[in-house]
């Protein structure tokens, strides 16, 4: 091996080829990566799950003011609940 294909470590410590330095660098741009792809599919799911316990408070309390409106209010909340998993499994599936 040369010295010029050789590419000194920080620290102080023993350098290490070339090939090798860029393949660390790749490979920390890629977990870097899916790091912000985990935290991105994570904020988007805590969201739609803070948005679906705000929907049953609110069905709740609409079921105590109209009693009758129930069957209603289930199919609105039930619907809702799910557009909002396809939404996050959507999102989920076209970041990753």
């Amino acid at each position: 091996m040369s010295g010029s294909s050789l590419v000194p470590r920080g620290g102080g410590g023993t350098p290490i080829p070339r090939e090798t330095a860029k393949a660390l660098v790749r490979l920390n741009g890629a977990v870097v990566h899916e790091q912000a792809v985990l935290r991105a599919v994570s904020s988007v799911t805590e969201a739609a799950m803070s948005e679906a316990a705000y929907l049953m408070r609110v069905r709740g309390q609409l079921e105590a003011a109209a009693p009758d409106a129930k069957e209603a209010l289930d199919l609105i909340a039930n619907t809702t609940n799910m557009n909002l998993a396809r939404i996050v499994h959507r999102f989920g599936s076209e970041v990753s």
